[in-house]
């Protein structure tokens, strides 16, 4: 991570909100029982083991599965273990049963985490001897782990101590006039909190260079980020179009968005007036509050795999055509300015601002509707998203796979 030093910020009046206290001073707004499959041969076993845990006990389970892959190689191995190791790590997690394939990755696995601050059970699947019994070891763990997380309460927690990821997709022109820049101020009012906020998908700040200038604590930030900026663009280039002048995402166009420049000026209204203060790689935690940019895809689960990853407790997902993605590790908030994508997914969307389009919105004041909805939420209100149990995990690779 590339930072520069700055000055902390104290509130004024520092904001508290009902969560869940972790070590380290870190917070929860969940307190998930969870499995992990470290690989992709496991997620059925994690996936039945979970349903059968919740029909028995009512307790429900947060899987965490993907493509998740044995034999990588260098970066794209220490990628992938990193994300799992921090997704166990997760505050949102109270507890979690963590899948292996074999013996050998539940030794390197345990060893892992060995130093971790909550309730951990490491499980190899091939030690099980038929796929009933890996189902019916897995379910004896979630119970034994699931149980004390039923007695925990809420508590007094620093809203200072959230890290909040930004997203956006199905981009028109209400996100750039409605929902994009009312999230803008809501990550001014929340940094000036002491929060930390995280920016992604480096392809949607092609374009926005000047603004990444201006709104960094110093040139060496603003550097950094445009230098990740620079090597996005060159490697998007290597298909033979040149994205200033096009858009490669359909729903976009559709929405009058016909260049990847028109949506990115939409984009960084999602930081407000808000200056950048560290350029993180995919993953990488913040590590003290403001405003961050991470290097990631530009597609929207992946991108958000490494907010969340980092840290991040809640997503705000800003959009103006329907975008389904979302997260149920840190609760999903959607916020949406368009009349028409309201009616037709009102049931997928949480946060409505098109009186703003109607004139009738200031967009302070759809700040602190967003502010009431993140409060809300992290305080146990369920997100559509969640509702839903959208959601997906997807680590970025480098590197052929043989």
């Amino acid at each position: 991570m590339f930072t520069t030093a700055v000055e902390p910020h104290t509130p004024l009046q520092p904001l508290t909100f009902l969560g869940y206290a972790r070590s380290g001073g870190r917070v929860g707004v969940r307190n998930h029982l969870a499995v992990v499959s470290t690989v992709a041969l496991c997620n059925r076993i994690g996936e039945l083991a979970s349903q059968r845990h919740e029909a028995e006990s009512g307790q429900p389970v947060l899987v965490v599965k993907g493509d998740f892959q044995r034999g990588l190689q260098h970066a794209d191995a220490r990628l992938q273990d990193q994300v799992l190791t921090q997704i166990v790590d997760h505050p949102n997690i109270g507890a979690v049963l963590v899948l292996c394939h074999d013996r050998r990755a539940a030794h390197t696995w345990q060893k892992r985490l060995a130093q971790a601050s909550k309730p951990i059970e490491v499980m190899a699947v091939m030690d099980s001897q038929g796929v009933q019994r890996a189902i019916d070891l897995a379910t004896q763990h979630l119970a034994k782990l699931g149980q004390p997380l039923q007695g925990q309460v809420r508590v007094p927690c620093a809203f200072g101590a959230l890290t909040f990821a930004l997203e956006c997709g199905g981009s028109d022109a209400s996100s750039a006039v409605c929902s994009n820049p009312a999230i803008g101020r809501f990550v001014d009012w929340a940094t000036a909190q002491g929060a930390s906020v995280i920016v992604s998908e480096t392809a949607e700040f092609i374009g926005g260079e000047e603004v990444v200038r201006a709104q960094s604590v110093s040139p060496a930030v603003a550097q950094a980020i445009i230098d990740r900026i620079a090597e996005t663009e060159a490697r998007m280039e290597g298909d033979g179009d040149q994205y200033r002048g096009v858009n490669p995402t359909a729903e976009n166009i559709e929405g009058g968005l016909t260049t990847l420049v028109e949506k990115t000026m939409g984009a960084v209204c999602k930081i407000g007036s808000t200056r950048f203060v560290g350029c993180l790689s995919f993953a990488e935690p913040p590590d003290a509050a403001g405003l961050y940019f991470m290097d990631t895809p530009f597609f929207s689960p992946c991108s958000i795999t490494g907010m969340l990853a980092a840290g991040a407790q809640v997503t705000l997902f800003s959009m103006g055509v329907f975008n389904p993605s979302g997260n149920q590790l840190a609760p999903t908030i959607k916020v949406c300015g368009n009349p028409q994508t309201l009616r037709d997914w009102d049931d997928g969307i949480d946060v409505a601002l098109d009186q703003v389009i109607a004139g009738a919105m200031s967009l302070d004041a759809a700040r602190d509707v967003i502010v009431q909805s993140v409060l809300a939420t992290a305080e146990g209100a369920i997100t559509k998203t969640e509702a839903w149990g959208e959601g997906q995990f997807i680590v970025p690779r480098m590197l052929p796979t043989f």
